[in-house]
């Protein structure tokens, strides 16, 4: 009986054998055919390590003629020649013909003529008499940040009369500073240019009282040494004559004046 025991198992264990040599070989050519037919040969093992085609392909295409390192220096500067249009040269013209700072160079001379048309409280019941000034501005132009001026000097002239409206005066002495006073002013002169407008500040004196000005004027260009300018100037002095009866601290006023500026 134990003979034909150990036969049996010894029959099963060939045949259990064989069969799992049989059928697992099978099984694996079933799955291999099935990528095949699914994604074609290029999953398989052989064909997806060898990549050396491949990367001959991408070398060969990466160093071509057409990609080399001088032509494509030129293909960058016929991009900014072409296709840019001189993008740099259009952006250069403009900031130099719409530039309104004052470039001229040399001494500029200016002369004007004006008359008082505004007057403060102190100078109410005194009439403006027509003046004259004369400035100079020096050759030199400077610069304060975005601010672009010249230095000059002015010298001027002012005068008042006592408005005699409406009464009989027989004698002048009677009037306060004997109907009229006036005198000679100098100041130091900042003018700011932009486009036609000059705007220009000053500080002086105005006979013996401390005083400063300040002016707005639009200018046309008559040639390239002369222009013509219209404007007005508000003049304030601090030390006001004795003989002026008033209430206020200080006298002002304001001209309107026309000038002719000479640049050499």
């Amino acid at each position: 009986m134990s003979g034909e025991k150990f036969m049996r198992k010894s029959i099963l264990w060939f045949i259990s054998c064989f069969l799992f040599f049989a059928v697992v070989p099978c099984q694996a050519q079933e799955e291999e055919e099935f990528f095949e037919e699914e994604f074609g040969e290029e999953f398989l093992d052989e064909e997806f390590l060898d990549e050396e085609g491949f990367m001959d392909e991408e070398d060969s295409f990466l160093e071509g003629e057409e990609f080399g390192e001088d032509e494509l220096l030129d293909e960058e500067d016929q991009l900014g020649d072409e296709d840019f249009g001189g993008f740099g040269e259009e952006m250069g013209e403009p900031l130099e013909e719409d530039f309104e700072g004052d470039t001229r160079l040399g001494y500029t001379i200016m002369v004007s003529g004006g008359m008082p048309t505004f007057r403060n409280s102190t100078l109410l019941p005194w009439l403006g008499s027509p003046n004259g000034r004369i400035g100079v501005d020096l050759p030199f132009y400077f610069s304060l940040g975005p601010i672009g001026f010249r230095v000059g000097g002015e010298v001027g002239m002012y005068g008042f009369a006592y408005d005699e409206t409406g009464l009989e005066v027989q004698d002048k002495k009677v009037l306060p500073l004997e109907g009229q006073f006036g005198g000679i002013g100098f100041f130091g002169i900042v003018t700011i240019p932009s486009g036609p407008a000059n705007l220009r500040f000053g500080a002086g004196m105005l006979g013996t009282s401390p005083a400063y000005m300040a002016v707005q004027s639009l200018g046309v260009a008559v040639g390239d040494i002369m222009d013509l300018r219209l404007g007005v100037r508000a003049t304030a002095a601090y030390n006001v004559p004795d003989g002026l009866t008033t209430t206020g601290t200080h006298m002002s006023w304001v001209d309107a004046f026309m000038a002719l500026g000479l640049t050499f």
